[in-house]
């Protein structure tokens, strides 16, 4: 009896817990070297197009119809360097640049960040013995996980150069997009009405569609790219040589925070020895402590002291 309950079920115990705990981690478009994978294919532009059309909500006349990809994704460069800017540059059919950037970790200074990125791509127009009338607008989007801009619910902030007074713009050729999918929220009323929603819902709910029988909304199927988006998403996870460069960044960068974060405690314990190593001598020059006891402890001390300021300090005591 127990062996033939043995042969049945074990197989489908066994496989239950083996989804449950052995499951591979799956990645959504939000991770920044699957964005690039799959909006920064120059075979597959259709899909860049259309996210970049219904991220800055463009209409009619004003949409774009072709861009050439500037820095295609390219395996190289992550195996190489695994904190290079996973960022996507473009030209559209008018000459506009853009610069499109997913960050999941939003760095300090994001601000500032996207400012310098978009002057770059904007002056890198300029070559030698070129006219300034000849540069084109340039358009940054970057696609924050954080709420950063905490004084107001709006999930698109645009910025221009302007008059602060009477609010003329200066020029338009720049522009930067921060779009804050901490905001975004599926169960607010008319969540899915336009292509920006759409996709702020596919970049935010990825995960609910893993596999190919997920039910999609019908909203997300008639919207142009979305489903071709998703495809791409499915692949890349299955894609042993895809995951191991997400998998490689990942580990490099949780490596990194935590060499970080011991560098900061060795730091705080070395300021705390140095700090102590300090008392000891004004005690010791104010006469309250002797030679021999001032010595024994700051040799207590050496090992959380940097070898110059060990020095120095036992030169006091002579």
């Amino acid at each position: 009896m127990w062996g033939y309950f043995m042969w049945k079920y074990c197989p489908l115990i066994l496989k239950i817990w083996y989804d449950l705990y052995m499951e591979e981690k799956f990645y959504t478009l939000t991770n920044d070297i699957l964005f690039k994978f799959t909006f920064g294919d120059p075979k597959k532009t259709k899909i860049l197009i259309c996210l970049i059309n219904a991220l800055l909500q463009l209409e009619n006349e004003q949409k774009i119809i072709e861009v050439e990809i500037l820095n295609p994704f390219n395996d190289k460069e992550f195996i190489d360097d695994k904190l290079s800017i996973v960022d996507i540059k473009v030209k559209d059919q008018q000459g506009f640049l853009y610069n499109i950037e997913m960050q999941v970790q939003v760095p300090k200074n994001w601000d500032k960040r996207a400012l310098y990125y978009a002057s770059k791509l904007y002056t890198s127009q300029l070559k030698q013995g070129h006219v300034y009338k000849k540069l084109n607008k340039t358009i940054s989007i970057s696609i924050l996980s954080n709420n950063c801009f905490k004084n107001n619910d709006d999930i698109h902030n645009v910025y221009r150069f302007h008059n602060n007074k009477t609010l003329k713009p200066l020029t338009g050729l720049m522009e930067l997009h921060f779009i804050e999918l901490a905001k975004f929220s599926k169960d607010k009323p008319r969540s899915l009405s336009s292509p920006f929603e759409k996709w702020l819902y596919t970049f935010k709910y990825g995960d609910l569609y893993q596999k190919e029988s997920d039910m999609i909304p019908q909203e997300l199927i008639t919207e142009e790219g979305i489903e071709e988006a998703l495809q791409a998403m499915r692949f890349a996870n299955s894609d042993s040589q895809t995951r191991y460069l997400i998998e490689a960044r990942e580990k490099f960068v949780h490596d990194q925070a935590s060499f970080n974060d011991d560098a900061r405690e060795e730091g705080l314990k070395q300021g705390k020895a140095e700090g102590k190593a300090e008392a000891i001598i004004s005690f010791f020059l104010d006469g309250d402590l002797s030679i021999k006891k001032a010595r024994k402890k700051i040799e207590s001390l050496k090992p959380l002291l940097s070898p110059y300021f060990y020095t120095k300090i036992i030169q006091k005591l002579s």
